[in-house]
This record gives structure tokens, sequence and C-alpha cells, in this order.
């Protein structure tokens, strides 16, 4: 008989396979080094929590100048005041500092609590005697 070449190959044994090898060990430090990356980023020194407090932090500072600027502009007013309105500082020295122009009397008021009303004797007015009704006195 006549045999061909693919009739020899087919009576050959299987070849082995070949096991794989496993190459998974170097994608688990991958993804380690991965998650330690993200990590970093997010909880870090410089990560994403310290720039959200960092933001934070920076409002309200922001603020605290703006607050600050707003009463240095008040200041910065009054103080103009001061040196243009003479008739500004003549209030100011006559409330604060109890001053007086030369000429001018003072005059202190001294306010009194008026008395509580006083308990009168009680009478008998229905009877109508004159008798219970105390009599002013005369010296």
């Amino acid at each position: 008989m006549n045999s061909s070449p693919v009739d020899t190959l087919n009576d050959l044994p299987p070849l082995p396979r070949r096991t794989p090898v496993p190459r998974r060990s170097w994608w688990y430090a991958l993804l380690l080094v991965c998650v330690l990356l993200v990590a970093n980023a997010l909880v870090g020194d410089r990560g994403l929590l310290a720039l959200f407090r960092a933001n934070q932090e920076h409002a309200q500072l922001q603020a605290a100048i703006d607050a600050i600027r707003t009463e240095n502009a008040q200041l910065h007013g009054y103080v103009r005041a001061l040196h243009n309105e003479p008739l500004l500082v003549e209030d100011l020295a006559r409330q604060q500092l109890g001053l007086i122009k030369e000429g001018e009397q003072v005059f202190i008021v001294r306010t009194v609590d008026e008395p509580t009303e006083r308990a009168l004797p009680t009478t008998d007015l229905d009877e109508g005697s004159a008798a219970d009704v105390p009599s002013p006195q005369q010296p």
C-alpha cells in the first residue's frame, strides 16, 4: 500500500502541550503598584484630600482678608473725616471727653427715681364715719 506522508503524521503521538508559565505574578505586582499610587494620590501629603483642605483654608483666609479690607476702608474714611471736618472732632471731644467750649456752662441734671406709691391706710368708707379717717396733724 501506498501510504501518504499525511498518514504517517496521523500515526505519530500528539505533541505534549506546553503548560503556560504563570505570568500572573507580575499582574499582581502591577495591580498592587497601581493601588498604592491611587491611594497616595487620594490621601497622601499632596493628595486629593490635602487639596480639598487647602482649598477650604484658602476660602476662609480670603474671607478674613476681605473683612479686614472692608474694616480698613472704613477706618481710612474715618481718618479722612477727622482731618477734614473739625466739627466732628469737636463733637467727639464733647461726647467722649466731656469737654466744653470757652464761655459755655455745664448743668448737671440728675434724675431721681420716683418713690413707689405709698400704701394709704384703708378706711371703711361704706359706713360713712369720719372718725375712722385720720386727720392731718397741725403744728
